[in-house]
């Protein structure tokens, strides 16, 4: 089972498939990402003796590199600045030497610029071909030729043409080439810098690229490099170019993967004790970079702490340039109680690995009473919501999506938000989450997914089970940077669900911005996105911070909490009566919230001793947030009133 992750629209085309029954999609709208997602391990990076040549860039009169506009539409050229335009904020690339300049294709630019008839504020759709060239480079001196491109890239792509659209290209339309010369430029060969890959559009990626050149004779006196560019919009930037030495054995693992057995893939961060599968899968993407064949691959999995353990010895041998994946057979964790734990997947050989440090990957995950979340682990992560990634006025209405297997029966009590209260800088505005904004949840049916009677995705999925009221965001959740939404026990049988937040900025004057996850690479179905204005649903490889609440567990707010604090009697009816452990001295602040978070009781008292009983007259039937201050110092919980 490889993981593959799309990037494309539920605009939908069938697609028959021996593992899954997927809708796959061609058209992805532009959006206004702007963090850096990294879809595989970076490879090593090779010094000293290893080097044969290089260049960082750090003259902007480099006179061994030529430049082509091929379109008519703008150019490559030197920078020490990031690239600019209506979708782009400037960024610069993440290399060993940034600040002495690099190689930028700014097609964000040149289709936002006057010079190319678009209006100020408008997106142009020129379609830009450039190239940069780089030579002549003498490499004979070289004993072997087994030789490596090495060089950092950072690039976004958009959008989709067709031949017609432009007929200049040499290469692949939307598409990023690089070409060899070994004759002094007379002839190139294209390098397929990311053959077999499908482009993750719209996604930045920043990584350092590796490029074998043995088939390709490289040991000459004259070799020349060439970069393309095609496509409509968003940036290419090149830094650090070398070439070095290839290593005779040198296995890096790409990815890997623990999983269910059902869902096939998705890889949970949080699961409750009672939605835990006796048995989960390891399995991992293994890249021979190394130029001899690598025999005898073991791959080893481990879950720390318990002595959990499985091996799949690989029995074919991986020929050099290729990418294998291998995956065990299921193995037992029933033992494994309520806890954090981290995986680690290894891979060893006969080879004689020059570096070992890019042969394992490990992630944590939890275990949890009640606790189920895609996300968590946040060692990078993007956002979502009314500002990103569009950051247009038709923004409202945005809806994320996170997909839950439930494997026991069970009652969905509550559900989290975690909030970026940050700013969001893009050429289209500042954009952060403040009070005023609207949301509400739903539970979806997941039928509309993967039914293959189903061709037309419904912007309900496959049809609302449950519907939470408006919820109105207050300053308290942008401090907490966090939102709890109750959801009143609602029955989850054994299934598949979405969670689904809809989101309302008041024409982005009140932004909800929430985080998510990019720190393990999700299959397609696990969180979605809705544009309400293509009215069109959207897979992502990440997981938005959409977490729930099981069995009775409502999500404590982020702050820090005031203990020792009771309510009684709750559910309540004419007053509450709050209690205290130890003698509260200074001022006390009581806050009561409808579900809308309006503000219906406001009570405060500078002697409240250890008890307090607060009227609750004019206050109607329902369910409140009940917040108890003292010393910055907050207990908050909810309150039912009969």
């Amino acid at each position: 089972m490889k993981k593959n992750i799309l990037i494309i629209t539920l605009a939908i085309i069938l697609q028959s498939s021996a593992q899954t029954d997927q809708k796959t999609f061609e058209y992805v709208n532009m959006t206004n990402n702007t963090e850096i997602i990294e879809p595989s391990t970076t490879p090593a990076m090779l010094m000293g003796d290893d080097v044969l040549w290089s260049e960082d860039f750090s003259d902007e009169t480099i006179s061994n590199i030529t430049t082509e506009d091929l379109a008519g539409f703008g150019d490559w050229r030197w920078s020490d600045e990031g690239p600019s335009g209506n979708w782009s904020n400037g960024n610069i690339i993440q290399s060993e030497t940034p600040g002495n300049g690099f190689m930028m294709m700014e097609a964000d630019f040149y289709n936002s610029s006057p010079q190319n008839g678009v209006e100020a504020g408008e997106t142009g759709e020129n379609v830009i071909n450039a190239t940069f060239t780089i030579g002549p480079i003498d490499l004979s001196g070289s004993e072997t030729n087994e030789l490596v491109l090495q060089f950092y890239s950072n690039y976004r792509v958009c959008c989709y043409y067709s031949p017609a659209d432009f007929s200049g290209a040499t290469g692949e339309f939307n598409d990023l080439e690089v070409f060899i010369s070994v004759n002094g430029g007379d002839s190139f060969s294209n390098l397929n810098y990311i053959e077999g890959e499908t482009y993750e559009v719209n996604e930045l990626t920043e990584k350092l690229s590796q490029i074998p050149l043995g088939s390709y004779s490289p040991v000459a006196e004259e070799v020349y490099f060439k970069f393309e560019w095609t496509g409509s919009h968003y940036h290419w930037m090149i830094d650090d170019l070398s070439i070095i030495q290839r290593p005779a054995y040198d296995l890096k693992m790409q990815s890997a993967w623990l999983t269910m057995e059902d869902p096939a893939s998705i890889e949970y961060y949080a699961i409750p004790k009672s939605q835990m599968p006796d048995q989960m899968l390891i399995g991992a993407e293994i890249y021979n970079y190394g130029y001899n064949d690598e025999d005898e691959v073991v791959l080893n999995g481990t879950i720390e702490g318990e002595g959990i353990y499985t091996t799949l010895n690989y029995e074919e041998t991986i020929d050099p340039d290729s990418t294998v994946y291998i995956e065990s057979d299921y193995f037992d964790i029933s033992m494994l109680d309520a806890g954090t734990y981290t995986f680690t997947a290894e891979i060893t050989s006969t080879g004689n690995d020059i570096l070992l440090d890019d042969n394992a990957l490990s992630r944590e995950f939890l275990i949890t009473e009640n606790v189920y979340a895609l996300d968590g682990l946040y060692e990078n992560n993007d956002l979502v919501g009314t500002g990103v990634p569009g950051g247009d006025a038709n923004a409202d209405g945005i809806k994320v999506a996170n997909y839950f297997d439930i494997k026991e029966n069970t009652t969905l009590s509550s559900i989290n938000l975690n909030l970026y209260t940050g700013t969001y800088e893009t050429s289209l505005g500042t954009f952060e989450t403040e009070p005023g904004g609207e949301l509400i949840a739903y539970v979806c049916d997941t039928t509309g997914i993967f039914d293959p009677t189903v061709t037309e995705l419904s912007p309900d999925l496959g049809g609302i089970l449950w519907t939470s009221d408006f919820y109105l965001v207050t300053q308290n959740d942008v401090d907490n940077g966090q939102i709890v939404i109750d959801a009143n026990e609602f029955a989850l049988p054994v299934g598949a669900y979405y969670i689904v937040i809809e989101m309302y900025s008041n024409g982005l004057s009140s932004d909800i911005i929430i985080l998510d996850d990019t720190s393990v690479p999700q299959p397609w179905f696990a969180s979605l996105r809705f544009d309400a204005d293509a009215t069109t649903w959207y897979s992502s490889p990440n997981a938005a911070s959409i977490q729930i609440g099981l069995d009775g567990f409502d999500f404590e707010l982020s702050e820090e909490e005031l203990i020792g604090i009771q309510y009684f009697p709750n559910p309540a009816k004419d007053y509450i009566e709050i209690t205290s452990q130890e003698i509260l001295n200074g001022n006390c602040h009581l806050i009561i919230y409808n579900i809308l978070g309006e503000e219906v009781l406001n009570y405060k008292d500078s002697s409240f001793g250890n008890k307090k009983e607060v009227s609750l007259n004019g206050l109607a039937s329902g369910s409140y947030i009940l917040e108890f201050e003292h010393n910055d110092q907050i207990s908050k919980h909810k309150l039912i009133i009969e």
